[in-house]
């Protein structure tokens, strides 16, 4: 599994299209997340439940890092070609002021 900085995921994802998929939870993605971010929680991933395959390498993001590593080494191991796993996840996100961060209400 790779592992990039969150400025490193902001920089892919405006050159190359990375698709992200956040692993937290619908009440933590309805706090807060990037926007963009494709909700699959790593809940449903446990249970066997799994994003589409796509084209795209895919980075996964959590709160922190964590989910976000353990999601990686599952879709890894169901063929995924490439996952990512931003380190620092979207407190990195926010820490960065990066301007895909969305706050609900």
């Amino acid at each position: 599994m790779k592992e990039i900085s969150f400025e490193e995921f902001a920089q892919r994802r405006d050159e190359e299209g990375l698709r992200l998929i956040d692993v937290r939870e619908e009440d933590e993605y309805a706090e807060v997340h990037v926007k963009g971010a494709e909700l699959f929680p790593l809940s449903k991933i446990r249970q066997g439940e799994l994003p589409e395959k796509g084209d795209r390498p895919i980075a996964v993001i959590c709160r922190s890092g964590g989910r976000s590593a353990v999601a990686c080494k599952i879709f890894e191991k169901e063929g995924f070609d490439e996952c990512i796993n931003v380190g620092g996840g979207t407190l990195a996100a926010i820490e960065a002021g990066d301007e895909h961060v969305e706050r609900g209400e």
